[in-house]
């Protein structure tokens, strides 16, 4: 039987089959035009950022009504981690964070991984964001000279959405940040964002100060600090690979 997700002990066992089956093909069909196989894949871009989103509203409401927890997992980490265990915390917490800040019609428009990389930039430099329409943000994207120049979010792809976030994560002004500074940074990031409930409004900024990073955290209600206790204290989240992944803005 074919399985879309496998559990970890689904990889525990090897099974065989001596049986040789013939793998099911689509038929291109003949004489397409350059122009219709760039459209073809636009619309398979946009389903499967439709799907993201998708699951992203589905994680948000396992976190949001706690029913790994009452079902006696630790958190919506660890069922997912134990259930879907092809499917990493940090693709989940980009789906959930982009579901919660803008609409299907949105995510399928721009990209769920451009989506992800915005709301990170949005919190590095405090920027305000027209949710409904986010494409006319200005982003300031350098260049391959380091000339920086601004670009309406809409007409980024998602490699100078990376360039652009770096760029405000290390001033010229100091040394820049080691590498691993910055993957615990995000992992922290993650680890406290993902703690609080929906509509709590927490930002956490990430400062480069004479080469060493430096976290702010905003928006944390007096009667939840015990949330940020406990994100910085237990076990940080997965270092983030879905960004690894080109995916240019939909437009």
């Amino acid at each position: 039987m074919f399985k879309l997700f496998t559990t970890k002990e689904d990889k525990a066992v090897t099974t065989t089959t001596t049986t040789a089956t013939t793998p099911a093909t689509t038929t291109i069909p003949e004489g397409m035009t350059l122009e219709q196989v760039r459209v073809a894949m636009l619309q398979l871009m946009m389903g499967e950022n439709s799907h993201h989103h998708r699951m992203g509203q589905y994680y948000n409401y396992v976190v949001d009504n706690r029913l790994a927890e009452k079902a006696g997992y630790k958190d919506a980490k660890d069922y997912f981690s134990k259930h879907l265990a092809d499917l990493s915390q940090s693709a989940l917490t980009m789906y959930g964070a982009v579901a919660k800040s803008f609409s299907e019609p949105v995510a399928r428009r721009y990209g769920v991984t451009c989506l992800y990389l915005l709301l990170t930039y949005k919190d590095a430099v405090d920027l305000e964001v027209n949710h409904e329409e986010p494409g006319s943000t200005l982003i300031d994207v350098p260049d391959d000279k380091g000339q920086v120049a601004a670009k309406p979010f809409g007409d980024c792809t998602v490699e100078q959405m990376r360039r652009a976030l770096q760029h405000k994560r290390k001033p010229g002004s100091t040394k820049p940040l080691p590498q691993e500074a910055e993957v615990l940074a995000e992992q922290y990031r993650e680890a406290v964002t993902g703690r609080f409930p929906k509509g709590v409004r927490v930002k956490v900024l990430v400062r480069n100060e004479k080469g060493k990073a430096v976290l702010d955290f905003k928006g944390i209600p007096v009667e939840q600090v015990s949330q940020l206790a406990a994100a910085l204290t237990g076990e940080l989240p997965p270092v983030r690979t879905v960004q690894l992944v080109e995916q240019p803005a939909v437009g």
